[in-house]
């Protein structure tokens, strides 16, 4: 069954719920909304991206992200926090307007992860840093903290402890949850 019609069929996604309760739950919550550090599976915001193959490779090998310090590329404390009001710009967010003119300039390098206005890098995990979704706290100081010291999350990889059909259900459930497919009636 394709991960399409597998998030269709309310069977196959009762399943894949009772799966995702026992083995996701715990960091993603009992919604798949997420919460601080820990990924909101219900929206269209993905690191890796959120097609059905791309969500089924997570599930199976894991993923490492990794945001090395960077306050010493960006400059002085001063230019870190111009840095992360130039970020907090970027999605509308409030910001001090003096201070984001002063970071844009700064920004060039993280836009080497980030891309150019932040849209993100799905290649390498980057967030896309101008669509409002903050994974990691929101406001001037998560963001300084996360320049000056960085970030590692870790999902462990599911493989050997879920078989390949239990994961081919659970990445189809979890597809289903953010692409809002409907699901057939029962």
């Amino acid at each position: 069954m394709t991960p399409e019609k597998a998030a269709a069929d309310p069977h196959a996604m009762a399943i894949g719920e009772r799966l995702f309760l026992n083995n996701c739950a715990q960091c993603h919550g009992s919604d798949a909304r997420g919460s601080k550090g820990f990924p909101n599976l219900t929206d269209a915001d993905w690191l890796h991206g959120g097609s059905p193959e791309k969500i089924k490779e997570t599930i199976t090998l894991g993923r490492t992200g990794v945001m090395p310090p960077m306050a010493a590329a960006v400059g002085t404390p001063e230019d870190v926090k111009n840095v992360a009001n130039y970020v907090l710009s970027l999605s509308g967010s409030p910001h001090d307007t003096v201070r984001a003119g002063l970071g844009k300039s700064k920004f060039t390098v993280c836009a080497a992860c980030h891309g150019i206005g932040g849209v993100g890098n799905q290649a390498v995990g980057a967030p896309n840093l101008s669509d409002g979704v903050w994974l990691h706290g929101y406001g001037q100081d998560a963001i300084v903290a996360i320049i000056n010291t960085g970030k590692t999350n870790q999902m462990p990889p599911q493989q050997g402890r879920l078989t390949e059909a239990q994961i081919h259900v659970l990445a189809s459930y979890v597809w289903g949850l953010s692409s809002k497919t409907p699901v057939a009636a029962q």
